[in-house]
């Protein structure tokens, strides 16, 4: 197995949800074993030219930047490669770019917020909190297509315009450790997020009961936590 060497390793070893890994995913890992892994990514990067690239690049920023801001709950599962759940969670999500929430409601409550130039993830049950530089804490991720204002698509992923409003993001680097992402919009709002890792397990994310905008407010993304909390980092 990989030796993960990013700053979210405690998240992933204490806790089993993957929200703050994979959308903070940006470094690389030691060589990982994928014997037996058919990775069908890198057959629709080695069949892009660089024209559909760039339209369907275009198209993503596009769909991207219509989305300013987003209000809703959701509902996450973690499937393995023969499609079991190997966990559910749901919580409440509020963006007003460059500002982002995620709340986690169960099965372990957690708190992700953008406050000011600063990441913070709270854990209640762990009385934990830890904070990162954003600009470090986002550089290259998921998480960075959705809270920046203006959309620039490097050369970090292969992007896909699938119709329908749907795009699939494949990482150009052999080392990423996602094999791919699947981002779904309807009108300006993103309904569906799905991140399939090198070993096909999968995580899932749909956003349902969206709400006005107007509900969200700037002490939305302002996380006061007990004195007694353990700080880690900032």
């Amino acid at each position: 197995m990989a030796a993960v060497k990013c700053w979210f390793q405690t998240v992933i070893r204490s806790r089993t949800f993957w929200f703050s890994a994979v959308l903070l995913m940006s470094c690389n890992t030691q060589a990982q074993d994928t014997s037996g892994v058919i990775d069908r990514s890198s057959a629709l990067v080695v069949s892009s030219d660089a024209a559909d690239q760039a339209m369907d690049k275009r198209n993503l920023a596009a769909a991207l930047e219509r989305m300013d801001g987003l209000a809703a709950d959701f509902e996450q599962q973690i499937r393995d490669s023969r499609g079991q759940v190997m966990e559910q969670s749901t919580g409440q999500v509020r963006l007003k770019k460059p500002d982002f929430r995620w709340d986690v409601n169960e099965p372990f409550p957690q708190t992700i917020v953008t406050d000011g130039d600063q990441l913070k993830i709270y854990d209640p049950d762990l009385e934990q909190l830890t904070i990162r530089s954003l600009s470090e804490a986002l550089e290259d991720t998921p998480l960075a297509l959705l809270t920046n204002e203006k959309v620039v698509l490097g050369d970090s992923f292969a992007v896909f315009d699938l119709g329908d409003g749907v795009f699939e993001l494949v990482p150009t680097s052999p080392d990423a450790l996602f094999a791919n992402i699947r981002l779904s919009f309807d009108a300006q709002r993103l309904t569906n997020l799905t991140i399939r890792d090198h070993l096909d397990q999968v995580t899932e994310i749909q956003f349902l009961r969206f709400k006005d905008r107007s509900v969200i407010r700037s002490s939305d993304f302002k996380l006061e936590v007990p004195p007694e909390t353990d700080v880690i980092g900032g």
